[in-house]
């Protein structure tokens, strides 16, 4: 499955058992050490979330690269923490 969005990323996470938080954020901070992806202002960033703030910021042309850059990561990381269900 191609998943290019947002919506299709956070419904593709969720039909494996990953919620926003777990594994990946949508513009808060998570529960551990994870990645985050947001849009503010137009523009699309992904960050890290680590002990209660957001660092480590990157700028994405569009929503698709900044998906394709946190889509495979937050799989990586459900998988780590045994959240992943096939």
């Amino acid at each position: 499955m191609t998943v290019k969005t947002l919506k299709e990323m956070k419904e593709y996470l969720s039909r494996h058992g990953v919620e926003d938080g777990s594994a990946y954020t949508n513009g808060g901070l998570g529960g551990g050490d994870i990645d985050g992806i947001e849009y503010v202002n137009g523009v699309w960033y992904s960050y890290f979330s680590e002990r209660g703030s957001k660092h480590s910021y990157r700028t994405w042309p569009n929503e698709t690269a900044a998906v394709a850059y946190v889509l495979p990561r937050a799989v990586a990381l459900a998988k780590q923490y045994q959240i992943w269900i096939e």
